[in-house]
């Protein structure tokens, strides 16, 4: 392929691009499209350096070449399945820094910050103009590369062109390497990664990969041994929704006003709103949101999101990333200036997100309290499932937008229905996400909790009353001479 003249005398192996790793250096790895041929030259050379720190974001590979080899590991923003086991165990720290703080200590307390000395990320073909971009997962890493004192990049065929914010020269970054278009995975390579897996789990990710395009895979197949199989399938829009989540569905679609600009966080069972018709009698929906979930495009191109009322980027799909979009979602998105990248130390910032009037918040949580305490990071007592993400960003965006609203999404039970997700109290070392004091619309199969302005008796009242029915006794048997007169 023709290169700018700055290109070329970038380009080297992934060796090469190891190398600019010494030793001390902190390295960042930022989340999705993750560098892998650069990584896996780096953890090759792991034990010839010394004191350095690995910081990534739901790795994609395993974190043992870099734990054996002594290094300082450490996970921010979302866990994952690599390294959840290492943060539970204590080996491999967990952040906890919200996405739009992400560069606050690096830009205004430089003595206080940790340093970003390396900075390792996957970027698309440069254009004419030596420009490159982070295909569809811009998220903060642009951000990193500019601020890094060194940056290697990987060139990936594969990355769809995007529009925003998302634009960087080639020449600043001091090694790329070209990622062979023929290298990337194929299906037959897919399968071939999973053939040794035990029948049940090949068979299900067998069935995933002839659905899914490769491209739209490869970043998940370093996860295949381990990855939720549920969670993975709602994630990629394969699954059928549940009674329980098409109930949701419904009630949700109760609370979203024509002009609203919505927010929708991946997971279950916000994923499956688009799926399930949530939006499709709105008129002149915007969109402003982390990322997105399967289907949102489709409204794009049908006009029912179409920004007509929004008031900051009017007329435009915003987000940080296109992570969760499905197969269509990216052929609608691609080469289309519709929809905008923007870094997310600006799209997350809940001054910004509040900016649009009628910011309506849809993310997912593991559990609530009687009180309203919203937990979406931990289970059993503080056991480290998820990082923060962008959730308490986009709630208290939306919770201060005029005329928006925050909403709250879970199941009413847990482990087949054993166990009810509102409880009476948390348990000791479980992690609030969103204190009671910010908590606004609390949303499950049995109905809506609008909390907000209310007091403790009467959160614990309007949330029992959405609890699972063989949980609601018992559940107002706890907070009687608590929360309720006896």
């Amino acid at each position: 392929m023709s290169r700018p003249p700055t290109y070329a005398r970038n380009i080297g192996s992934a060796a090469d691009a190891a190398a600019i790793v010494e030793d001390g250096d902190r390295v960042m790895i930022p989340l999705s499209e993750q560098p892998m041929a650069i990584i896996g030259a780096l953890a090759d050379r792991a034990d010839t350096i010394r004191g350095a720190t690995l910081c990534a974001s739901v790795p994609q590979f395993d974190l043992a070449p870099f734990l054996d080899a002594g290094w300082n590991v450490e996970v921010e923003n979302f866990i994952g399945p690599y390294a959840r086991p290492y943060e539970n165990e204590g080996a491999a720290p967990y952040s906890p820094l919200a996405f739009s703080l992400t560069f606050k200590a690096a830009d205004e307390r430089p003595r206080e910050a940790k340093p970003i000395d390396v900075a390792l990320v996957t970027v698309s073909r440069p254009n004419r103009r030596g420009q490159i971009t982070f295909g569809p997962q811009a998220w903060y890493k642009r951000g990193f590369v500019r601020r890094a004192r060194k940056a290697a990049a990987e060139i990936s065929p594969a990355l769809i062109r995007t529009y925003g914010d998302a634009f960087m020269r080639a020449a600043d970054v001091d090694r790329l390497v070209e990622i062979d278009e023929a290298a990337a995975p194929s299906r037959v390579a897919l399968i071939r990664a999973v053939s040794a897996l035990p029948d049940e789990r090949r068979a299900a990710l067998e069935d995933v990969i002839a659905r899914v395009s490769p491209r739209r895979l490869a970043p998940l197949a370093a996860q295949f041994a381990d990855v939720d199989l549920d969670r993975l399938r709602a994630q990629l829009g394969l699954d059928e929704p549940s009674a329980e989540s098409k109930a949701i569905a419904e009630n949700v679609k109760a609370l979203i006003p024509d002009g609203a600009t919505v927010q929708i966080g991946v997971g279950t069972p916000s994923s499956y709103l688009p799926r399930l018709g949530v939006f499709d009698d709105r008129v002149d929906l915007g969109l402003h949101s982390e990322l997105t979930v399967p289907g949102v495009a489709k409204l794009v191109e049908a006009g029912v999101i179409n920004g007509a009322r929004k008031t900051i980027h009017n007329g435009r799909a915003v987000a940080t990333s296109w992570s969760g979009a499905s197969d269509e979602d990216l052929e609608i998105i691609d080469d289309n200036p519709v929809f905008e990248l923007h870094s997310s130390e600006y799209v997350l910032n809940p001054t910004v997100i509040a900016r649009n009037a009628r910011q309506h918040g849809i993310n997912n949580a593991l559990s609530v309290d009687l009180r309203g305490q919203i937990a979406s990071e931990s289970v059993f007592g503080g056991r480290m499932y998820n990082g923060i993400g962008g959730q308490p960003e986009t709630h208290l965006g939306a919770l201060y937008s005029p005329g928006g609203r925050a909403i709250t999404l879970l199941y009413s039970t847990a482990l087949g229905g054993a166990v009810s997700r509102i409880v009476p109290r948390f348990e000791s070392g479980e992690i609030v996400t969103m204190p009671h004091f910010w908590a606004d619309t609390v949303v499950t199969e049995y109905g809506a909790a609008n909390l907000l302005g209310k007091n403790h008796r009467e959160r614990a009242e309007a949330l029992t009353a959405i609890a699972h029915p063989d949980f609601r006794a018992e559940l107002r048997r706890a907070a009687r001479g608590w929360l309720i007169p006896r």
